[in-house]
């Protein structure tokens, strides 16, 4: 069995690390500006972002404010220089022996059981077609830090973490489809529709830089080939601390095609704390997850209908909650 991950930044801000695009922002707006072309960046985000998704968003359209490839080069490397150097000062001040390995290890072989009853019973039998054989455990993440790293240690990769039915769990690997803080680092968006600036529609130092996909291909690591092969095999898809943000529909688009596998997918997200008497509101909530997931697939109607009961969503668990 094959499961893999897809973590995005929510799993540094459970861990309690300042890594929300508010605590960015602070700070960015502090530093110097260079040029004019910066402090108008600033000034338009500085409200209205939520969520890294919407800064990426906020970015394509502000391309219309620029007029060349040395003026989106000195806007763009200057807030991708501050967001690298902001979130290694605050992995850096992160005290990692704080976090308890041997229950997130553990998590990650049984998701399911931060889910209801139902959703649990289903998902084991689910599993429990693979139980006469070794489990295949992936990560990929978003994130630019290397958290999970530093939680594993010594161990990075191609390691036992559990047994299942007498068989093994295997953690294989970890892959950073956006980079690192210091290399590779990937801030964009999914496609030329979400760049305002028609006129870089056509410039292709500008679409290698910005559209995300294009920007892995060009650099030709591999990474983003591994990543979908991952996904292509996979049995079972957790999605954990992703707003499931347009500036990364590829990868939605990639995950929901395998629900015609008839794979599981699990979403982990934030929703509004509601008291346990009003279950009826979490029902609400699992809802609306689903179907914003199941929009950002090119999947027709009659299949996201069909599909619906095979995506499963916990809300404020206790998901990765390992700080000790």
């Amino acid at each position: 069995m094959n499961i893999v991950y897809f973590i995005g930044n929510g799993f540094d801000i459970n861990l309690g690390m300042k890594t929300r695009y508010s605590d960015f922002y602070k700070q960015y707006n502090t530093q110097n500006s260079k040029s004019e072309l910066i402090k108008e960046l600033k000034n338009e985000i500085a409200e209205g972002i939520i969520n890294w998704s919407d800064l990426e968003l906020a970015f394509g359209k502000h391309t219309v404010k620029l007029k060349n490839i040395e003026e989106f080069d000195e806007v763009y490397e200057d807030i991708v220089d501050n967001l690298a150097d902001y979130l290694i000062s605050e992995e850096e001040k992160f005290d990692f022996k704080k976090v308890n390995v041997d229950s997130f290890l553990k998590q990650l072989s049984t998701p399911e059981k931060f889910l209801t009853a139902e959703d649990i019973q289903e998902l084991q039998e689910y599993k429990n077609q693979w139980k006469n054989n070794t489990w295949n455990i992936n990560i990929i993440t978003l994130n630019y830090t290397t958290t999970i790293e530093k939680i594993l240690g010594d161990k990075q990769a191609n390691f036992q973490i559990g047994v299942h039915h007498q068989h093994q769990i295997i953690f294989k690997n970890i892959y950073h489809i956006h980079g690192y803080t210091d290399k590779r680092t990937v801030l964009g968006v999914n496609d030329i529709s979400q760049i305002d600036k028609v006129d870089f529609h056509e410039n292709e130092e500008i679409l290698e830089a910005l559209i995300k996909t294009k920007c892995n291909r060009v650099q030709r690591h591999k990474v983003d080939k591994i990543c979908e092969k991952n996904i292509n095999e996979a049995h079972l898809i957790c999605i954990f601390g992703s707003s499931i943000g347009d500036t990364d529909n590829y990868w939605w688009q990639l995950i929901g095609e395998q629900l015609r596998k008839n794979i599981k997918i699990i979403i982990f997200s934030k929703g509004e704390d509601v008291k346990e008497r009003f279950a009826q509101k979490a029902v609400r909530t699992k809802r609306s997850i689903t179907n914003l997931f199941l929009n950002k697939t090119n999947l027709p109607q009659e299949e996201k209908n069909q599909f619906k009961d095979n995506i499963y969503v916990g809300v404020n668990t206790k998901m990765f909650n390992i700080k000790s």
